[in-house]
């Protein structure tokens, strides 16, 4: 078989149109969304299951990664998932 080269002329609204397509069916790694994944430190305690201050000691153990979005402090659902399961 013989590779063969394949112009087409398309707009932008089609591209636009593959691109989401092709992303919707996994060719692509999905990364979290950070605004939907994204909890606060009371969230995390919760899921977690445990006070504000050990959760701050197990950030700076490095057990999980604590993100700042100007005055606040978040973490990503999935990352706590993640290293609960470990």
């Amino acid at each position: 078989m013989e590779n063969k080269t394949i112009l087409l002329e398309i707009n932008g609204k089609t591209f636009r149109g593959f691109l989401s397509e092709t992303t919707e069916k996994g060719t692509k790694p999905q990364t979290p969304d950070f605004e939907k994944d994204k909890i606060t430190i009371k969230e995390a305690c919760a899921l977690v299951g445990c006070t504000p201050p050990t959760l701050l000691k197990l950030v700076k153990q490095e057990k999980f990664k604590m993100y700042n979005l100007l005055s606040r402090k978040y973490f990503l659902r999935s990352e706590i998932i993640d290293a609960l399961r470990k």
